[in-house]
Order: structure tokens, then C-alpha cells, then sequence
């Protein structure tokens, strides 16, 4: 089994809600428990395609959200969001730019925060039209703005922010590996508790072999509490 490289620090994670963003919650649990540190920190965030059911999705995603937080026991910042902008004209901001304007939000928050590291869960999926290309961009547009919100670093703040994508390159069959070695509970992710919503159903079916049931057979790490 692929285990991705993490960070060890206190970080600000961008968590969607989705078994990625899951995934990336547990690893910073394991991680402070090892190392004694404080606890890392999430914002809900969004950064997938700004469709019709948006505002449906984003009533699930921050329940969702919070309780990964209390799972795992992390802090949620949910003061700070970060969603696609309510106008008119939202629907007409690109996938891409979007995203870019997440990382930034996301980057200054961190450096405020004196974070140096900020992990975006992101993952280009197999069915991507062009997943080399995908994973370039992701990477590029992770390292530019790392650099230049870095700019901005001051004495107050932490001296720089780098931005990680532990996930982004690993395959399905990867991804769902390392979720079941980590035994993490996939029945709170946002999409278990909206099925009504295609895309849950969409995002639901792509874990179909990681069932509820086999899930809930896995015994929890120590210290993680059950959700309920």
C-alpha cells in the first residue's frame, strides 16, 4: 500500500467533507497524537464545480465537516468558510479560477494563523479527461500561490506557507486502500447523508466497494470516537 507523504506540523486542512478530505483529517490526528502537537485546523471549503445544487450540497458538506472535526479532534473554523461566491454571476467564475481564489483565502488565513502549511485534498481521478494535465495544473496553481502569499509573510505571521496535495496523483484503487487500512468512516462523509442529490449519488457510487457495512466492521483507531 501507497502511504502519502504528510505533513507532520499543525496545519490548516481544506476539507470538502469527501473521503479525501477524511482521509487528510485522520493523518493529522495520527500525527499530532505522535508528536505532541496542537491540534490541526479545518474550513469547510468547495472546491468542485458550482452546479445547480450547490446550495444543497453546502447544507450537508459543513455538518459533515464538523463532525470529521469532532472524530478526530481537530478544530473547525467554520467562521471561515470558503464557498463559492452567492451572485448572479457565480456560475460564469471557472472551475479553475475558483479554486485559485480558495487557495489564496485559504494561504493568508494560514500565514495569519502562523501555519507554514496548508493541505488541499485534491484528487485528479482516473475518469479525468487529461489527468497528467489535471495534476500539473493543481500542482502549479498549489506552488504559485504558496509563493506568492509567502510574499506577504511578516514578523507577525508564519514565515511562509506551503501548500501540499498528498493525495492528487493516487488511483482510485490507491485511495480506497489506504481508506480502509485507516479505517476511517466513510458513512459521514457529506454525500451518505444527502443521496437524494445526483452528485451525492455520483460521489456515493464511486465508493460502492467500500460499503457502509464492510466500514463499519472496521474497529476504530484508539482515541477516535464513534460518530454517531
Amino acid at each position: 500500500m501507497i502511504v502519502p507523504r504528510f505533513t507532520h506540523e499543525q496545519c490548516l486542512i481544506l476539507s470538502d467533507a469527501d473521503a479525501e478530505s477524511l482521509l487528510a483529517t485522520a493523518m493529522a490526528s495520527e500525527h499530532q497524537s505522535i508528536s505532541s502537537t496542537d491540534p490541526s485546523m479545518l474550513i469547510p471549503t468547495w472546491w468542485g464545480a458550482n452546479d445547480t445544487d450547490l446550495d444543497l450540497v453546502l447544507s450537508a458538506l459543513e455538518p459533515a465537516a464538523r463532525k470529521h472535526a469532532d472524530i478526530f479532534g481537530l478544530q473547525l473554523l467554520a467562521e471561515h468558510a470558503i464557498y463559492p461566491p452567492e451572485s448572479p454571476d457565480s456560475s460564469s467564475i471557472s472551475l479553475h479560477a475558483n479554486q485559485t481564489r480558495i487557495l489564496l483565502d485559504a494561504s493568508y488565513l494560514a500565514i495569519q494563523l502562523g501555519l507554514k502549511r496548508v493541505v488541499w485534498p485534491i484528487r485528479i481521478p482516473m475518469n479525468h479527461p487529461d489527468r497528467i494535465k489535471g495534476i500539473g495544473d493543481a500542482l502549479d496553481r498549489a506552488m504559485l500561490v504558496s509563493r506568492l502569499v509567502s510574499i506577504d509573510a511578516e514578523v507577525s505571521t508564519a514565515p511562509e506557507v506551503i501548500i501540499e496535495t498528498p493525495f492528487i496523483d493516487l488511483s482510485d484503487a490507491q485511495i480506497a486502500d489506504l481508506a480502509m487500512d485507516m479505517a476511517i468512516p466513510l458513512e459521514s462523509c457529506w454525500w451518505a447523508s444527502a443521496q437524494d442529490l445526483p452528485l451525492a449519488q455520483t460521489r456515493a457510487h464511486a465508493w460502492q466497494g467500500m460499503s457502509a457495512m464492510r466500514s463499519s466492521m472496521l474497529e476504530p483507531k484508539p482515541g477516535v470516537k464513534t460518530p454517531t
